[in-house]
């Protein structure tokens, strides 16, 4: 009794967890590349959350500037040697299925976005181009209109620079994390499969003779 018990309680942990999903709230984050070095404001927030049925909250971690100086993570970056992430065209296939599959939602976004460029023309052009890819997503991913703001601006200062102001909720399911992992680890194998092949053919041709 008591072990069909357990195994019951496993299942539904299982099926609660796969209905469960990550909120991220961002709050008041600004970024400004004009400024030397770039800077970024230090009264932000971000708030990460696991819920439960979207609403049920039994996680909860808040991050800010302070947090985040304290923890040392600019000179654990640095330790990571992004060349051979950057050298590694698996990497970047990887990376593309990810986003792909991560399906992020939008709940609610206020983003303001100052572009400039040294070229005027170039300027006029990427600003609307960018305003429309951005609609049409917050169209698709936002269902309400009024829980969507964005601006895009043009900067005419002869420079390139790029100023970011976001606020939002975003949401990821846990179901689509595992389906994500789960095609990672199978382009992984796909790839250690192939690389022995090519192995295993170059030892066959090794030993023969003309």
């Amino acid at each position: 009794m008591v072990f069909l018990f357990i195994i019951l309680f496993i299942i539904i942990a299982n099926i609660l967890l796969l209905l469960s999903t990550i909120q991220i709230e961002i709050k008041n984050f600004k970024f400004r590349s004009q400024q030397m070095p770039r800077h970024i404001n230090k009264d932000y927030e971000v708030i990460i959350k696991l819920l439960i049925l979207k609403f049920i909250p039994i996680f909860k971690v808040n991050i800010t500037k302070n947090k985040l100086e304290k923890l040392k993570l600019k000179e654990k970056i640095k330790k990571i040697d992004l060349k051979l992430i950057q050298n590694n065209k698996q990497f970047d296939k990887k990376a593309l299925v990810a986003v792909k599959e991560l399906n992020i939602g939008i709940k609610k976004i206020k983003l303001y976005v100052d572009i400039g460029t040294e070229n005027a023309s170039l300027t006029s052009i990427l600003v609307p181009a960018l305003s429309t890819i951005i609609a049409i997503i917050l169209h698709k991913k936002v269902k309400k209109f009024e829980n969507q703001k964005f601006q895009i601006k043009p900067i005419y200062s002869n420079q390139n620079l790029v100023n970011i102001d976001i606020s939002g909720i975003f949401d990821i399911k846990i179901s689509h994390i595992i389906n994500i992992i789960y095609i990672l680890n199978k382009e992984k194998k796909k790839g250690v499969k192939e690389n022995n092949e090519r192995t295993s053919n170059r030892r066959s041709y090794g030993y023969s003779y003309e």
